[in-house]
């Protein structure tokens, strides 16, 4: 995964250092992907700039409802049986959901 051309932080989809995750980290694990693995990142800027355009900014608390979110889509791949194949689709769909604005990740601090 090569970094965007502005200044960024590398994100992990599901959050690995908060207790509020731990079921989303729980599905992580059984579908064998590593936390710090590219399935598990996507590179979201941390400030406006010239070249951010949709992507959801990567500053403050991630929320709830992220979390809760991320938690609910790793568990229909479970129930529905799937793969670490789909479990790594689902993660790239919560990616390309933050990069297009689709997802919030959190409520950023006033600029």
């Amino acid at each position: 995964m090569e970094p965007p051309p502005y200044s960024n932080a590398a994100h992990h989809l599901t959050p690995w250092n908060d207790s509020r995750a731990e079921k989303a980290q729980i599905l992580l694990k059984e579908f064998g992907i590593d936390h710090d693995s590219a399935a598990n990142g996507v590179f979201l800027p941390y400030k406006v700039n010239e070249y951010v355009t949709t992507e959801v900014l990567h500053i403050g608390k991630h929320s709830s409802e992220y979390i809760l979110e991320v938690e609910r889509v790793l568990s229909l791949v479970k129930k529905r049986g799937g793969t670490q194949a789909d479990a790594v689709e689902a993660l790239h769909d919560i990616r390309e959901r933050l990069l297009n604005g689709e997802l919030k990740l959190n409520k950023p601090k006033k600029e």
